[in-house]
């Protein structure tokens, strides 16, 4: 018999039950004996396991935002100079260099079977494949438990738990698509079935992959359902207020209303659902300082540490949703180590000379103007100088640690409505209407002011504000993906001097793991 392997994501898990315990699915008979959900605690453990789950460093944790997502962007810079991407493409197989440049991805992980394949791309895959439909599962199981609960919760609580779950299924099963399918401008882009969308708990039958416009239409129909139930139940948005207060407080580490909402605007943009995505993320631009959420401001960057850092260098205050992880700064500090046990000496993050706004660089370095704030927060000055320091506390002294936000990295953020917002409006509204809201942007950052309206130049401007606004968030890949562009410039250096990867289907679509292929997947 094949072997099916999404139905291994359900564990068989023993024990006294906590919120770290539920995180392996249990069983239905395992479920009923340890009584997971007989009251409100247990519904609370369970959601707050999903966000957890989220958070593993194979997750949004390091993988998919600040480490491997932006190393398949090219928005940052990589060790060993020009000689990274050769010995990635022609060694990496050598013994003499395997253990350097395992794990290397050029451009993506590895291609669609026959480019680039190495053991650390295949298990990476694996993992991010795995961890993502673990945690679809539990939110799965959560939704059913909640349909058949005789457990009374105060009014509006269970439409909020409800609403939450299906937001994380939702989330989890976009980034699949945006991950794992083809672009969705190519010509499989639509139709092509690579990835099943899971919304059952009967994980011991085979799913059969979906088309991204059938797993779309159902995440866009789930989104529109939690925000149609949120809408008037989630505090950050409604006057209500909760005895529990996993409802009142730190909305921003949940998938709040305002995020549910940037979470439509993202889907309906990777449709081309211009009209959608700009109402949605006009939404949340005129509702952000309402539910306390805005561009950090001048005395908020002038809080520093001993060092002279801004504790708020991440901006948290400009979150829609960032999901809470104690690894985040040990994460980063060694993707910037030499000895480090992630990247490799040849994968490490090195001094990021683009972080600069440096006259003839090649490629030209991305921020326009040196007045621009994201590169004084989000470049080390420390040693070693020059670093991608937005999540890296530079202090350990208990009088800094006691300043610094909790650690969390962002997955939803202020910024990228505005450029949800201005890319959508070029065909939704107008080219000057996406303009205005791109310099508002741009005006908030004090950088350099784009004032072209044509809506080509408009575009790439935009994809640059996505590589300057959205570092350390994973999404840069996936603009270019949208786009299904032909070069994708990265801070590379290849012996050609080329700085941009040729693209195509192939290189933008990274395999799904072979035990899934193996057991009768097919695309």
């Amino acid at each position: 018999m094949k072997i099916r392997y999404i139905a291994t994501l359900l564990l068989l898990a023993v024990g006294t039950v906590s919120c770290k315990d539920w995180l392996d699915v249990y069983p239905r008979s395992e479920i009923t004996s340890n009584k997971v959900f007989e009251n409100e605690d247990g519904f609370y453990s369970a959601l707050a396991g999903l966000y957890i789950k989220m958070a593993d460093d194979k997750l949004y944790g390091f993988d998919l935002t600040c480490g491997y997502l932006d190393m398949m962007g090219g928005a940052v810079y990589m060790g060993s100079g020009n000689m990274v991407t050769y010995h990635a493409n022609n060694f990496y197989n050598d013994p003499t260099y395997g253990d350097a440049v395992t794990a290397l991805q050029f451009p993506a992980f590895n291609y669609t079977r026959g480019g680039i394949r190495t053991e650390q791309t295949d298990a990476t895959l694996e993992a991010i494949w795995t961890k993502t439909y673990n945690t679809i599962t539990n939110a799965n199981l959560l939704l059913q438990e909640l349909k058949t609960t005789d457990v009374a919760f105060e009014t509006g609580v269970k439409e909020l738990l409800t609403g939450e779950a299906l937001a994380v299924r939702a989330y989890l099963h976009l980034d699949l698509v945006r991950l794992f399918q083809p672009p969705y401008l190519s010509e499989q882009g639509k139709t092509a079935r690579r990835i099943p969308y899971m919304e059952t708990l009967d994980a011991l039958k085979f799913v059969p992959s979906s088309t991204t416009d059938e797993i779309l239409d159902k995440v866009d129909a789930d989104l529109a359902h939690v925000a149609e139930i949120m809408k008037d139940n989630d505090p950050i948005s409604s006057n209500k207020r909760y005895h529990t207060l996993m409802f009142t407080t730190n909305r921003q580490y949940k998938l709040n209303y305002y995020a549910v909402k940037l979470l439509q605007a993202r889907s309906f943009l990777y449709r081309g659902k211009d009209k959608e995505a700009y109402d949605a993320a006009k939404e949340v631009i005129d509702n952000a300082a309402g539910a306390g959420v805005h561009f950090i401001t001048e005395a908020e960057r002038n809080r520093i540490d001993s060092y002279g850092t801004p504790v708020d260098r991440s901006c948290p205050m400009e979150n829609l949703f960032a999901v809470l992880t104690d690894d985040l700064d040990d994460n980063m500090r060694d993707a910037l180590s030499m000895t480090g046990k992630r990247l490799k000496m040849f994968g490490r993050f090195m001094s990021n000379k683009w972080l600069s706004a440096t006259s003839g660089l090649v490629p030209a370095a991305f921020f326009s103007a040196a007045s621009d704030i994201r590169i004084n927060l989000w470049k080390r000055t420390s040693s070693p100088a020059g670093m991608v320091g937005k999540y890296i506390r530079e202090s350990s002294a208990a009088e800094d640690v006691a300043l610094y936000p909790k650690q969390a990295v962002t997955l939803l953020k202020l910024g990228e409505a505005y450029l949800i917002a201005a890319e959508a409006a070029i065909e939704a509204v107008s080219p000057g209407e996406g303009l205005s809201i791109l310099q508002q942007l741009q005006t908030a950052r004090q950088g350099g002011i784009f004032n072209s309206a044509d809506p080509e130049e408009l575009k790439a401007e935009i994809l640059l504000e996505y590589r300057r606004e959205t570092l350390g968030d994973g999404q840069l890949f996936y603009a270019y993906k949208r786009r299904n562009a032909e070069r994708l410039t990265t801070l590379f250096q290849v012996p050609e001097l080329t700085y941009y990867f040729t693209m195509n289907d192939n290189r933008y679509t990274p395999d799904i793991p072979d035990k899934e292929f193996n057991a009768g997947r097919t695309y």
